[in-house]
């Protein structure tokens, strides 16, 4: 925390300065100390990611006869379009 009558002092010599300005100045004469490590928290693995398309009963049966090859397409447009995502199952 910095010192009162030092800022006070940067105030009274700096008049037009904003807030942020002097305490920017204090903390150039003061020397800054080297901001506390912080722990990055990141998951390992990949995070999984569903898309839910309501579908009726009567293209259901017709679309899960078909499915291998709709996976397999949406594969290429995903890998041509340099995506690191890749459709498993429907």
């Amino acid at each position: 925390m910095a010192n009162t009558s030092e800022v006070l002092k940067i105030k009274e010599a700096f008049l037009a300065l904003e807030t942020k300005k002097i305490d920017q100045v204090n903390n150039v004469i003061k020397g800054n100390p080297k901001p506390k490590p912080r722990i990055q928290i990141t998951t390992k693995g990949p995070s999984r990611k569903q898309v839910i398309i309501p579908m009726s009963g009567d293209n259901n049966c017709a679309f899960m006869k078909n499915s291998f090859l709709y996976v397999v397409n949406i594969n290429r447009h995903l890998k041509n379009a340099k995506s690191k995502v890749l459709v498993d199952y429907i």
